[in-house]
């Protein structure tokens, strides 16, 4: 049986921490890392081809369920024709929710809180063994790690925006161009081009796409 759907999503997230944390164990002066690093991405390529593989198949194999399919369907409906996700990332909710259920909701939310608390705890967990690496091995692995949360975060539907004044922002890269968004309690703008934009002080601020 395979792991479940945000399982194998987040399962890109902790195999990255760990290979990370792998690259500084051991005298400095007795390790290629160069040649480490490349070992260690090409394993990490070859488990995200691996987990994306499943996480397609998954959504897509549900895509075709008139049950799905229905709630598409109203989902299309209710937002006026110009939905805020598309179809797969709408799939991938819905498994993930039961249904878009109250009690699948509930377990989504209580997952995602769990799942941060970890990430927040291996990341302080890196940020102790890049202490005691060389500054260029440790450009290059905050690089990599920064690399695997986006692809964790491509495979949740988001991506990463920085505002004009440097603030890192994760959205929803689904939105549709020439749509307005509120979301976590700020106005978002699309503009026809996909550009973001964000509200504030009577003006709309450019976001920059980043990592």
């Amino acid at each position: 049986m395979h792991p479940s759907l945000p399982a194998l999503c987040r399962m890109l997230l902790h195999v990255a921490v760990a290979a990370a944390a792998l690259l500084g164990a051991g005298p400095a002066a007795a390790q290629d890392y160069g040649a480490m690093i490349q070992q260690s991405m090409a394993r990490m390529n070859a488990i995200v081809g691996q987990a994306e593989q499943r996480v397609g198949q998954a959504v897509q194999q549900r895509m075709q369920d008139p049950a799905v399919q229905a709630a598409w369907q109203q989902y299309v409906m209710a937002s006026g024709g110009r939905p805020p996700m598309n179809y797969a990332t709408f799939t991938y909710y819905y498994i993930y929710t039961n249904g878009f259920s109250a009690a699948g909701t509930a377990h989504m939310r209580a997952n995602e809180a769990g799942i941060q608390r970890r990430e927040a705890a291996a990341w302080q967990g890196l940020q102790q063994a890049q202490a005691a690496r060389a500054a260029a091995q440790q450009g290059q692995r905050d690089a990599y790690f920064a690399n695997q949360q986006e692809a964790g975060r491509q495979l949740m539907g988001q991506s990463t925006y920085v505002a004009p004044n440097g603030y890192r922002l994760q959205l929803p890269h689904t939105w549709q161009p020439g749509s307005t968004q509120q979301y976590q309690g700020q106005t978002y703008h699309v503009d026809a081009g996909g550009r973001y934009y964000v509200w504030g002080n009577g003006w709309w601020y450019p976001l920059a796409t980043g990592r």
